[in-house]
């Protein structure tokens, strides 16, 4: 699907006002690249458990509404503080922690977390640092080096050579893990998939239009020139319940929404129904 970059750039200015009119939010550009640039420079600084709990958290946030995992995330983090700790736990300390009431008491994502830590460690071990491994893939990164081509296919690289070597580490939730650290990526989740489709711009809401969304949003990040980080909080603020809430699964508040015009959902259902209830 080819999208032209001002028509993007449009939907861009009219989702972020919808958000801020929904919510106490205020659209700042500059703020975000500036956000961007310390992103770059916690990349540069970070360390090996570091990266690890990144990665921790991005498991658990994976599937769960966010208010949920925020509430127990300083249990989580306390659980898996670091590399050598967790790499020291065997079974008798899994069944411990799923006796902790403070944790997110998921059994296949606290033994993912704990067979994680060896797939760290022996990624260390190979190339000196967590660091040093994401930039194997081009020398670069996070932004990268080279043209457009290059830096795509290392990209998908790197992504393919996660999701092996990380259990619980899927299209989204990797592509989340690397947006976070200012890697080209927006994170495909249900929220963002949603208002993708519903704008026409991707062709389904399930994993074969993952690539799309990412390239969609790239194009809106290049269109109005800022990180695509920010392009995520802003599609993901349309559709999460505890942001502005507008463009929710089920009643979704087209009323409210300053993209009903553009929306090929609304349009669809106000065919059908010969008024304006998008209900």
């Amino acid at each position: 699907m080819k999208h032209d970059p001002e028509y993007l750039a449009q939907l861009f200015d009219l989702a972020e006002q919808t958000v801020a009119s929904c919510t106490d939010w205020v659209p700042d550009r500059e703020r975000e690249r500036q956000s961007y640039r310390d992103t770059l420079d916690r990349f540069a600084r970070e360390t090996d458990d570091g990266f690890f709990s990144s990665h921790v958290a991005v498991v658990f946030f994976s599937g769960f509404r966010a208010s949920v995992v925020e509430a127990k995330l300083p249990a989580i983090c306390n659980a898996f503080p670091d590399i050598e700790t967790v790499l020291a736990y065997g079974s008798g300390h899994i069944d411990a922690l799923m006796g902790n009431p403070g944790l997110i008491r998921n059994r296949a994502k606290i033994t993912a977390v704990t067979g994680n830590a060896r797939s760290f460690q022996s990624i260390i071990d190979r190339h000196g640092s967590f660091r040093a491994y994401l930039r194997s893939f081009n020398e670069g990164f996070p932004e990268g080096a080279g043209d457009s081509a290059r830096i795509q296919g290392d990209l998908d690289r790197l992504q393919a050579d996660l999701m092996n070597r990380l259990a619980y580490f899927g299209p989204a939730t990797t592509r989340h893990f690397l947006m976070d650290y200012g890697f080209n990526f927006i994170k495909p989740d249900v929220h963002v998939m949603r208002v993708l489709y519903r704008l026409g711009l991707v062709r389904t809401t399930g994993e074969g239009s993952y690539q799309d969304a990412v390239q969609v949003g790239r194009l809106i990040a290049d269109a109005v020139d800022v990180p695509i980080r920010y392009v995520d909080t802003v599609l993901v603020s349309l559709g999460m319940t505890s942001a502005a809430d507008v463009c929710r699964k089920t009643d979704p508040l087209c009323d409210e929404c300053l993209l009903r015009p553009r929306c090929t959902y609304c349009h669809d259902l106000w065919g059908e129904r010969g008024h304006r209830t998008c209900l």
